[in-house]
């Protein structure tokens, strides 16, 4: 086993615990993001406040160690590009994400989440809201992920 799949593997391992972070965080978003809903923003409490950006930190986290992972397997196929897009196909192609545009919209709202104030409830919302909604589609692409790395690399036929 070379280095990078031996790198690989163990951050395969890193992303499992990842996974149980993120699903642990998005079961604690119930009152901060109704108390969002509302308009309260003012009202969270530093508990909630904390809640919040463990989740934002734990999505965007999980979502670019996800991505790491894509250049790993880039890397091992052989692909020599910088260009993230061409490493994206790639990914598509081998069936480990569904569509590149939908893997870009997940990508923004991690960047857009980074970027909103509190003091803006709506907007706030919306980017929680979807991120929350796009956690399984990220599980989705870590499964996909470890499938492939197993069958290909470790279990070939």
């Amino acid at each position: 086993m070379n280095d990078n799949l031996k790198i690989l593997s163990l951050k395969l391992d890193h992303l499992d615990r990842m996974q149980r972070d993120i699903d642990y965080s998005v079961g604690k978003m119930g009152i901060p993001l109704a108390k969002i809903k509302s308009g309260t923003v003012d009202s969270l409490t530093e508990s909630e406040r904390e809640t919040l950006s463990a989740f934002n930190s734990r999505f965007s986290s999980y979502q670019e160690q996800i991505a790491k992972k894509f250049v790993c397997i880039a890397v091992e196929e052989e692909l020599s590009s910088e260009r993230f897009g061409v490493i994206l196909a790639l990914m598509e192609k081998l069936g480990i994400i569904d569509d590149v545009s939908k893997w870009r919209v997940v990508r923004e709202l991690r960047n857009a989440a980074n970027h909103i104030y509190q003091d803006d409830a709506d907007l706030l919302f919306q980017a929680l809201n979807n991120m929350i909604v796009n956690v399984p589609y990220l599980h989705n692409i870590y499964n996909q992920l470890r499938i492939f790395v197993q069958t290909a690399y470790f279990h070939p036929s």
